[in-house]
């Protein structure tokens, strides 16, 4: 039996032994440990004795402190602020646990946080108090709220003082308002004082290199860098000390100093967050981006709420064309100190590159009006007012640009431009060659040769692109430039060279590739076209405009529906903040019919970037197309809201109006449009439309008088005057308003125009009533212009409404031979076939269906077509196609009912009818529909 009991006992002994050794010092002894350690100033020794500490006890408040504390001291803040929580929590003395975790929250740069938790704290002990109250002022004065940093200071020195952090921060104070010899006073007397206080000699480092930079004299520099050097030998971890003489060499482009002294760094505080700060800092002032990245990922983990750390996260992704990640952190850091200015000036120029006009000038704004703005600001200012329309603002600022610095050549550049529509085309050309003479950027050179080029002026074009080259040899702009100019020669080998030149150049220069493959495609080389794009593609992988060429001609060479989705979706996943890409493919779920895919594509899209401009237009135009009227005015309102200067959303909320009938909604929508854009005659034209269908007739004839006084708009408006008097029954005046158009457009004017006015004039003369005159200008019409198939398709319509089925087969049998696609006329000819028992109808409404698939009014067709060819499945299953496309059309349904009834299904015809007789007072044809009830 005793072996059975050693094994029984053995283990219990083992494992009371175990515990017995581990159990060690009792918690009391490691607290006492801890203490004696920290007293000593080996802050990493007592972190361990704590931590044991508390295994022994882990919910001990003052242990808890003490590890925050050591934490602090050893440069942890994030840890220290974990554990000092932890202390709050068990209800630890708070006279000691707030002021520690304050500084631990200002170390992290968390200010917003520390002032909510601490904001109103009141402590009854004097050191705790002015040590809580001299960190809130820090907070307030980081965070942009100077008079209750003055406040909090006059509570820190109320309670004790001459307290040194106060002392200290009130230094800051005096060196924000430009009193130097203050702070210096106030820090010698404390040196004096205490000639050993690490932070004082630190802060007159601060002070000395401070007062160099805003021009003050009696300092030089290497007397700020002997300060911070004897700080850094009474105190390794003053990160502050580190912090300035890292600063110093940075700013001064000493970058081997900077390194050597970011060594220091690291190895006095390695997981300080000033340690990551500094060392991506170094390697962003170095311009190596990518290696910067690290480091400010370490960062910002340690210090999420950072402004300064989300502002450097922030610039060194917009460097690196991350501009999704550059936006959230530059708008973070704005949100937790609004008053940074360089978050706002990248946050402008992000905005301006992403085509964001409303979000530029809403970004750069509190810049143009606080404090005295700099050539940037205005610079900046100008472009965003110019993006969003409003040239006028936008010239002045430019103005102010150039004046406080003349050699912005961008800023000059844009107000000779602003200018040239009142000046003379010499004066503007001699303004900007003068620009170009004194600035070796390429600014104004690009915008001589656009403005030659405008003018066709070639050989003047040509010289420009010469100095151009010359100013920028290695890159591939000029090259391209001077191949466009040989193109509108017409000389394409020429141009051909120019632009494998610039490729030679560079070879991830899209335009040139662009132009390339078109003139390959222009010689029917597809497969050279497409070698163009994938050489840029190896050259530049992330190239979305040449994914999305090289899709392009893999559809045109026959790839399928999904292999060109796919393709598409790969150039969303590679740029998600790029609009182009999720656009076309919305578009191309579109070409291929597909609403619902076309839905979800503008869905996901508005989702990634919800104030895309090109997302909320396909967007709302797919609502259209869904006749979703109310959510797409919602799509459109919001474009407007992002294109505030544009009179383009206005026109497209107009029409979701239209669509809804709401006519006087769409009429102020479109006089909006005209107010920002007083000659945009495609507007005046509309609102004319608008105004004759809401019978608002002394509007639309004021409209049509406005566009008679333009130019450009003399022969729409006259044909406005025209629709009025005929909506008045006026029809003397319209066929004479007609006639008055139709010879102001002349023999060149567009065909389609002319045919429409002659369509109009024609059934004016029908209406009144004028027959001989009609049927005379008509012949002479067609006469005249024997290739004119719209107004041939107007006679045919109108003769089939008149029941004249044999002229209007004619008039469509014309139509088809000189459009053998349209639609439109296969539709009608085939329903006069099937109308007269001519053979031929069916084949005809099949190709028009083909042609123009999932159309109602064609499918409706089909169906009669099908019935009359007694193939009542067929006639069935079209007409409930064309039914799901317009489930509101009663008269189909109606159809579809009688489909059923004639085809013997009463349980079907029933369900219809049913629903029509639900419909009510909607549909007129309830009689009929209550006695084919009857007749189930």
């Amino acid at each position: 039996m005793k072996p059975f009991l050693l094994k029984r006992i053995a283990p219990s002994l083992l494992a009371v032994s175990l515990l017995a050794a581990c159990g060690g010092e009792s918690y009391d002894k490691l607290m006492s440990s801890a203490k004696t350690l920290l007293d000593k100033g080996d802050s990493k020794a007592a972190i361990i004795q704590l931590k044991n500490a508390l295994q022994k006890s882990p919910e001990a408040g003052e242990a808890r402190y003490l590890l925050g504390k050591a934490f602090l001291d050893v440069g942890d803040p994030r840890s220290a602020e974990v554990e000092l929580r932890k202390a709050m929590s068990a209800k630890y003395e708070p006279a000691r646990v707030a002021p520690a975790l304050a500084r631990a929250q200002l170390a992290l740069q968390a200010f917003k946080p520390m002032i909510e938790t601490f904001g109103e704290t009141q402590l009854e002990d004097a050191a705790a108090r002015a040590d809580l109250q001299t960190s809130l002022a820090t907070a307030y004065f980081s965070t942009g709220a100077p008079e209750k940093a003055n406040a909090a200071l006059e509570q820190a020195f109320k309670a004790v003082p001459d307290f040194t952090p106060a002392v200290l921060l009130q230094v800051r104070l005096k060196m924000r308002d430009g009193d130097v010899p203050g702070a210096l006073q106030a820090l010698d007397a404390l040196l004096k004082r205490e000639p050993k206080q690490a932070e004082a000699w630190r802060m007159k480092g601060d002070v000395v290199l401070g007062s160099l930079k805003s021009g003050s004299a009696g300092y030089e520099a290497k007397d700020g860098v002997a300060a911070y050097r004897q700080a850094l030998l009474l105190s390794a971890t003053d990160v502050g000390a580190h912090a300035g003489l890292l600063n110093h060499s940075i700013e001064n482009g000493d970058f081997e100093t900077a390194a050597a002294d970011l060594e220091k760094l690291k190895q006095a505080l390695p997981q300080d967050p000033q340690t990551h700060y500094f060392d991506a800092l170094l390697s962003y002032s170095r311009k190596d981006y990518a290696a910067a990245k690290a480091p400010v990922q370490q960062l910002l983990q340690l210090a999420p709420e950072s402004p300064l750390a989300l502002q450097l996260g922030g610039a060194i992704e917009y460097e690196l064309k991350n501009y999704s990640q550059a936006e959230e952190w530059l708008a973070k850091a704005l949100k937790l100190a609004p008053n940074l200015s360089a978050p706002r000036r990248m946050l402008t120029q992000i905005y301006l590159l992403n085509s964001s006009p409303a979000k530029a000038v809403a970004a750069i704004q509190p810049l143009l009006l606080n404090g005295a703005p700099d050539a940037q600001v205005y610079s900046l200012a100008g472009e965003a007012y110019l993006q969003n329309g409003d040239s006028k603002k936008a010239e002045g600022y430019f103005a102010q640009a150039a004046k406080l610095n003349p050699k912005d050549s961008r800023s000059r550049t844009q107000l000779v431009l602003g200018k040239a529509n009142n000046a003379k085309a010499d004066e503007v050309f001699a303004d900007l060659k003068a620009i170009s003479d004194s600035d070796p950027s390429s600014v104004a050179d690009i915008a001589i040769i656009r403005a030659h080029l405008q003018r066709r002026e070639l050989d003047k074009a040509l010289a420009a692109i010469d100095v151009l080259e010359r100013k920028q040899p290695k890159r591939p702009i000029a090259a391209n430039l001077r191949g466009l100019v040989q193109l509108a020669r017409k000389d394409t080998a020429g141009a051909r060279q120019n632009f494998e030149k610039a490729l030679s150049l560079d070879p991830g220069f899209y335009p040139a590739a662009a132009l390339l493959a078109s003139l390959d495609m222009a010689d029917k080389k597809p497969d050279a076209a497409k070698a163009r794009f994938e050489t840029l593609l190896k050259a530049s992988p992330d190239n979305v405009k040449a994914h999305l060429a090289l899709t392009e001609l893999k559809e045109l060479g026959g790839a399928s529906k999904e292999e060109v989705a796919g393709l598409i979706e790969k150039a969303i996943s590679m740029k998600p903040t790029d609009a182009a890409p999720r656009v076309a493919l919305v578009d191309h779920h579109l070409k291929h019919k597909d609403l619902k895919a076309a839905q979800i594509a503008a869905q996901k899209g508005i989702a990634a970037m919800p104030e895309a401009p090109e997302l909320l237009e396909v967007q709302g135009r797919v609502r259209m197309m869904a006749g979703e009227y109310n959510q797409a005015t919602e799509s459109f309102n919001a474009l407007a809201r992002v294109m505030p200067r544009s009179p383009m959303p206005h026109m497209r909320v107009a029409e979701a109006y239209v669509a809804l009938k709401n006519l006087p909604s769409a009429t102020q929508s479109l006089k909006r449009a005209l107010e920002l854009a007083p000659d945009y005659l495609a507007a005046r034209k509309r609102l004319g439309e608008v105004q004759l269908a809401a019978g608002d007739y002394k509007g639309a004839q004021a409209t049509a008088a406005l566009m008679q006084k333009q130019e450009a708009g003399k022969v729409a408006g006259m044909s406005m005057e025209g629709d009025v008097r005929a909506a008045q029954k006026d029809w003397g005046g319209a066929a004479t308003q007609y006639r008055q158009s139709l010879a102001a457009a002349g023999p060149d004017a567009n065909a389609d125009l002319t045919a429409a006015l002659a369509s109009k004039l024609h059934h004016a003369l029908v209406q009144v009533p004028n027959k001989a005159e009609a049927d005379k200008f008509a012949a002479t019409w067609v006469k005249d212009h024997p290739k004119d198939a719209v107004f041939n398709f107007y006679l045919g319509s109108e003769e089939l409404r008149l029941g004249q089925l044999e002229s209007a087969e004619s008039r469509f049998a014309v139509v088809l031979k000189l459009q053998p696609e349209s639609s439109p006329a296969l539709n009608n000819m085939a329903w006069l076939l099937m109308k007269q028992g001519k053979p031929g109808a069916l084949a005809l409404i099949e190709k028009a269906n083909q042609i123009s698939p999932k159309q109602p009014e064609f499918l409706d067709t089909l169906s009669l077509v099908l019935e009359a060819e007694k193939q009542l499945p067929k006639a069935v299953a079209a007409q409930v196609q064309a039914l799901e496309l317009q489930p509101e059309n009663h008269e189909m349904r109606l159809r579809l009912a009688k489909l059923y009834l004639k085809a013997g299904d009463k349980t079907q015809a029933n369900t219809e009818l049913q629903r029509l007789a639900k419909a009510g007072k909607q549909f007129g044809g309830q009689a009929e529909v209550q006695q084919l009830l009857r007749s189930l």
